[in-house]
């Protein structure tokens, strides 16, 4: 995409999804809308989520919120379909989708940075909702993923208090991954996502979409689905040839 404030960028079978505006306006959401929906189409094996600047989302942009008083809950609720269009997109990949975050992340950017797979944050992380705190409540998934994440009790502190996570914090909290420092962050992200590239894409595929579905199961339902994924993929011919160079080494 050019001349666009959200940038999809091809490299090799990565494709990253750069952020180069940190605030949510319509035209943002829109151009974050139709660039996730082109990820859907693209053959990358592996999502890289990132942001220029100092911040990777600070959620959506107040100013803009309030240039529409007079129509805010219309122009609310546009910013809110488009930004959760492009949820649903990022959340219907079957391929791994890597963020790596530093800054601010917040609102909006909650849901977009850990609705990811796996999280790399920068030191300089700050994680808060602050929904409650402008008169609104959350939104792009995050009332579904942080209880999910951290049980409802913890998910509720943030929620209602607006309490910020350092990244530190948020690692240990279990909402990402790893914390890196800032100047290595998006080499460190680049490494993890080019190194998941380079793996099987049907046993990645698989092994996310068991997880991820698991609670929707109960344990038998869940053993008959992992002895159907493992029996498929046993079958193919990367499996077959990976574990024969295994067994002779």
């Amino acid at each position: 995409m050019t001349d666009s404030e959200v940038r999809l960028d091809l490299r090799g079978d990565v494709a990253e999804l750069v952020l180069a505006a940190n605030a949510i306006d319509l035209d943002v959401g829109r151009q974050l809308a139709a660039a996730t929906e082109r990820l859907t189409r693209t053959d990358a094996r592996v999502v890289l989520v990132r942001a220029e600047g100092p911040h990777f989302c600070v959620g959506g942009d107040v100013r803009a919120f309030a240039a529409h008083e007079a129509d805010l809950a219309s122009y609310v609720s546009q910013v809110a379909d488009v930004v959760h269009a492009a949820h649903r997109h990022l959340a219907a990949l079957t391929v791994p989708v890597v963020c790596a975050a530093q800054g601010a992340v917040a609102g909006a950017g909650v849901g977009l940075a850990f609705g990811a797979d796996l999280v790399l944050l920068g030191r300089s992380a700050k994680v808060r909702l602050a929904y409650t705190a402008i008169g609104l409540s959350p939104d792009n998934g995050a009332s579904a993923l942080l209880p999910q994440l951290l049980g409802p009790r913890r998910a509720l502190e943030l929620a209602l208090t607006n309490r910020t996570l350092t990244a530190d914090e948020a690692r240990d909290w279990g909402l990402a991954t790893a914390v890196i420092n800032d100047s290595a962050l998006l080499g460190e992200a680049r490494e993890l996502a080019g190194r998941l590239a380079g793996m099987a894409p049907g046993a990645l595929a698989a092994t996310k979409r068991l997880i991820l579905s698991a609670a929707n199961r109960s344990r038998d339902e869940q053993l008959d689905e992992e002895a159907g994924a493992i029996t498929a993929l046993a079958a193919t011919g990367f499996a077959r040839q990976t574990i024969s160079a295994f067994a002779r080494r």
